[in-house]
């Protein structure tokens, strides 16, 4: 004998139990002035970021390119990281200065 398998009912997400109050609240924000430059804090100045923390890009490229980068991290000290890390970090800062006029 097959017994027939319960399904619970779908579920919604939870409803917001003041709906006027919470749009009142959101709509009161609108009027703010943005925050000035130099009051500006961007993802990489929050607190919470670390330096040692290495994060992971997947990085794709065309395979002549890649052969290149292998032949030359073949012949100095680097790695494939240490090479890509080394030559794109000067360029994302001036990038970076460029977009917020700042260091």
């Amino acid at each position: 004998m097959v017994t027939k398998k319960k399904s619970s009912p779908l579920r919604s997400a939870p409803g917001i139990k003041d709906k006027e109050a919470a749009l009142d609240a959101f709509a009161a924000g609108a009027g703010k002035p943005l925050p000035k430059d130099d009051e500006t804090v961007y993802s990489w100045q929050q607190p919470f970021v670390r330096e040692d923390m290495m994060k992971q890009v997947l990085l794709k490229m065309p395979e002549p390119l890649y052969l290149k980068l292998k032949h030359v991290t073949s012949y100095t000290p680097y790695n494939m990281t240490s090479f890509i890390l080394e030559k794109i970090a000067p360029e994302i800062e001036k990038e970076i200065e460029r977009l917020t006029g700042k260091k």
